[in-house]
């Protein structure tokens, strides 16, 4: 088996994300081919600094206008799905994702909730058909409060949207607009037949890897949050690398093997510095960060604040190969202001003017690109 030391794998890992620690304008090209590169990429409603998935995307294609990701929504370009978590998807990832829609028909947060009640699947169904995209707020009725207590309608539009029944077609703010799959999926994916487990497996995995650029099984697992762990996977991996799709690495660290593309060029360099998401692609499986990064991924938004060891909304900041820092940060969009609560170096990184420069590059730039004017430290 052809071996890797974990040094050229920690370099060709960052790499093959893409970051760039230059400021740029992106485009909607710039932010759909971003997508498509990492194969997915994680919605969350936090906005302390940004919301996560602009963070994540600034932080590769720059400064790009803020109705994009709505509009390649609706233009059927990308769809919002189950992915790792709530994620954007490439549109034509679409007849592949089926079969989690077909499984997610029956098994449901709230069970066959569409087999309960067909009646109000219809209503909704006939609403959104006759008056076009439509939010949970256009539809009556009233939940019991908290998260997960909502409203019949909305648990129905869920329901619809999970089972492949209605799509994303754009938000109004972070709100989600529902539409029907004909009114924004392209025809030629929409009439695909639902693949079988073995092309949902097989597909799910060459986009993982591709993406990440190296994953163990387990890390494909957790990519997309796989049902039936390493062994339902393993007899798909085999295929895969039998035909030539993918390669196996032994890692020089005594770790498991890694599967990378079958092309893929192990001597990429990154450089430059740049603050990540917590939820950024690259710390998705927190095994394989502190494997190769060296990195003790925590996020501590959910922990009460005297729990917390780092902050509650912290940015990693990685320069080079190496994520060197924590940074505690908030948006204050009233006056135009990125805060710096806090900045925590790694263990064994120490203080120096260059650290400092890189910090301030990488804070500069993610102020720029969320339109913010000043910076306090």
């Amino acid at each position: 088996m052809e071996r890797i030391s974990p040094e050229e794998l920690r370099r060709y890992v960052v790499a093959h994300q893409g970051y760039s620690a230059r400021r740029r304008r992106g485009t909607a090209r710039d932010v759909l081919e971003s997508v498509r590169r990492l194969s997915c990429v994680q919605l969350d409603s936090i906005s302390t600094v940004e919301r996560s998935h602009r963070i994540v995307l600034t932080s590769r294609v720059g400064n790009y206008p803020r109705a994009t990701v709505s509009r390649l929504l609706g233009e059927g370009k990308l769809i919002e799905y189950w992915a790792h978590e709530a994620c954007l998807v490439p549109v034509e990832d679409w007849p592949l994702f089926r079969f989690r829609m077909h499984e997610r028909r029956v098994h449901h947060w709230y069970g066959p909730v569409i087999e309960r009640d067909p009646e109000l699947a219809q209503l909704v169904l006939g609403e959104i058909r006759d008056r076009g995209p439509l939010a949970s707020r256009h539809f009556e009725g009233k939940g019991g409060g908290g998260m997960w207590n909502w409203k019949p309608a909305k648990r129905m539009l869920d329901a619809l949207w999970t089972s492949g029944e209605l799509v994303i077609a754009g938000r109004e703010g972070f709100q989600r607009l529902y539409d029907l799959p004909e009114r924004v999926i392209p025809d030629e994916l929409l009439g695909q037949p639902l693949p079988t487990e073995a092309e949902w497996l097989r597909g799910l995995t060459l986009r993982a890897v591709h993406a990440r650029g190296a994953l163990t099984e387990s890390g494909v697992i957790e990519h997309y949050r796989l049902r039936g762990g390493v062994a339902r996977l393993k007899p798909h991996v085999a295929t895969l690398v039998a035909e030539g799709q993918l390669r196996r690495l032994q890692v020089e660290d005594g770790g498991p093997p890694v599967l990378v593309p079958a092309d893929a060029a192990l001597d990429a360099e990154p450089n430059g510095a740049v603050l990540l998401s917590p939820f950024d692609n690259l710390l998705w499986d927190r095994n394989f960060a502190r494997r190769v990064l060296g990195f003790d991924h925590l996020i501590e938004v959910y922990k009460p604040q005297p729990e917390r060891v780092y902050g509650y909304y912290v940015l990693p900041l990685l320069r080079g190969d190496r994520i060197v820092g924590r940074a505690d940060l908030k948006a204050e969009r009233a006056s135009g202001t990125l805060r710096v609560h806090a900045f925590h170096r790694e263990t064994g990184v120490r203080r120096s003017a260059a650290l400092d420069d890189a910090l301030g590059r990488a804070l500069a730039r993610l102020a720029w690109a969320l339109g913010l004017d000043t910076i306090v430290r």
